[in-house]
């Protein structure tokens, strides 16, 4: 009886002190602060820069640049005056960004502005780089049709754009989407005062870097402070570090912001100024940067229409070269316009009211410009195979001869076959030349002006072939004769 009476009172000893413990780690549970998770801290930046879609900005920084383990005295000195534009609409984005950079003259400390300046624009199809020199007297135009490259040019160039967007030296997106893709990030236990705020830390690690963040509570969780590391084999403006220069001789780099101070203007926060250092490392030395950036002013949610922000101030004759050309293409024209070709990629400079109106998944357009003796009932519910062609060409007559060999087994498959007479040619030849090899289908004569309609119908050369399907929307264009039967077979089993 007394053996069982101690088991009793040990046992109850055991859970007594077991409720004691489990009472004090509540205790310790309730007066431990609760952070927010790292990616709730980049909800609440995203939420104050997500406000931030409309703006014109002008910038100024002044870079001291160090050569390789030189001392301050050998620092160039550049200041950056900028004014970027930028609207974001949905998916859309359109950006403006002139700069121009002053060298300083180290004897007397005098700054020389530059002679040449230049516009970088994205107007939501094509990128524009229009470099003009005032001394010289000389301008040219650089265009794109690749959206990255207005990404490259406000990371790389960086001074006025980069900050205002959150997009940290050696990135092309904004740092929170980088720290997204980390493979691990965490926030520190305890808050670090940045100024007169304690701010939160968050570390991270991806495949762009080491990241240490301190995010700034009471000015909308922005960025007070910066330190990214990026190793040789990490991305620095999306491609490998080591790309940019000997890998044997890169050792990485590294990037420092720092002395932010935050306006807030019609209620978004934002970075006004602060102070960054670079620092790249490279086997035969150490090379620096220092710059401190400043914006003199700002507007937020602008009127781009009467500021005509997403306009280029081109002079008429400037030249002109367009992505892969080797040689200047052209001469700026204020009646033209530029349009990428979808068969190729390549941008056209054309007339404005030119377009290409064939393509594929697109409806195939009425005959407008082209005499045609074509009833709508013959083509009602049936593909349709159209020949772009030149009778007095050796190619083009091959290929409308073997669409006549061909004609009962494409009637077979409910397919009208068209052929239109792409080049100024004398009718009356035409017709004897259709009539002697027994042509038995309908064949009609460009009448309008045919460099545009070829340009409207997508024709980039001759035969030109183009498939639609029954509802007459394009399947096929531009292919051979030997590629008919397989996109014949590709429409008849839709």
């Amino acid at each position: 009886m007394q053996s069982s009476n101690k088991i009793i009172v040990v046992t109850i000893l055991i859970c007594a002190g077991f409720t004691l413990l489990c009472l004090a780690a509540n205790v310790t549970d309730e007066t431990k602060p609760k952070y927010p998770t790292a990616f709730e801290l980049l909800d609440r930046y995203a939420e104050n820069q997500d406000k931030l879609n409309s703006f014109i900005a002008k910038t100024e920084s002044v870079s001291k640049r160090f050569s390789k383990d030189t001392s301050d005295k050998q620092a160039k000195m550049r200041r950056t005056m900028t004014e970027f534009r930028y609207k974001k609409s949905g998916s859309g984005l359109r950006a403006y960004y002139w700069f121009r950079h002053d060298k300083n003259r180290e004897d007397d400390g005098i700054w020389i502005q530059a002679d040449r300046c230049m516009s970088v624009l994205w107007d939501g199809k094509f990128y524009y780089e229009y470099s003009k020199s005032t001394v010289l007297d000389s301008s040219d135009v650089y265009v794109l049709s690749d959206q990255d490259n207005i990404k490259r040019a406000i990371a790389i160039i960086y001074e006025g754009a980069g900050p205002i967007l959150g997009i940290l030296y050696g990135d092309l997106d904004r740092f929170d989407s980088i720290l997204r893709q980390s493979d691990s990030i965490k926030v520190r236990s305890e808050l670090e005062q940045i100024g007169s705020v304690d701010c939160y830390v968050i570390d991270a690690k991806s495949k762009h870097g080491t990241y240490t963040v301190w995010l700034d509570p009471e000015h909308g969780y922005g960025i007070a402070k910066v330190a990214a590391h990026k190793g040789p084999e990490d991305l620095l403006f999306g491609r490998p570090a080591s790309s940019y220069s000997n890998p044997e001789s890169n050792q990485g780099q590294s990037f420092f912001m720092e002395n932010v101070k935050f306006e807030n203007i019609e209620g978004v926060w934002i970075p006004i100024e602060a102070d960054y250092h670079a620092i790249i490392r490279e086997k035969e030395g150490t090379r620096t940067g220092q710059d401190h950036y400043k914006i003199t002013q700002i507007d937020v949610n602008p009127n781009h229409a009467e500021s005509r922000s997403f306009i280029l101030d081109v002079q008429n004759g400037t030249s002109i070269r367009t992505v892969g050309a080797l040689t200047i293409d052209y001469k700026w024209k204020e009646e033209m316009k530029f349009v990428v070709d979808e068969w190729d990629g390549s941008i056209k400079y054309v007339p404005k009211d030119w377009s290409i109106l064939v393509g594929v998944n697109k409806p195939l357009p009425k005959f407008e410009g082209v005499k045609l003796h074509l009833a709508a009932d013959q083509i009602e519910n049936r593909a349709i195979l159209l020949c772009f062609f030149d009778m007095e060409q050796r190619p083009s007559r091959n290929c409308i001869i073997q669409l006549a060999k061909k004609i009962q087994e494409l009637k077979a498959k409910d397919i009208v076959v068209i052929a239109v007479q792409a080049s100024k040619i004398d009718e009356k030849a035409l017709n004897e030349w259709i009539t002697k090899n027994n042509i038995p289908f309908t064949i009609g004569v460009i009448t309008a002006d045919i460099e545009k309609t070829r340009f409207d119908w997508g024709v980039r050369s001759l035969p030109w072939l183009i498939l639609t399907d029954t509802n007459h929307i394009v399947c096929a264009e531009g292919f051979s004769m030997s590629e008919l039967d397989e996109k014949i077979s590709a429409i008849t089993q839709q």
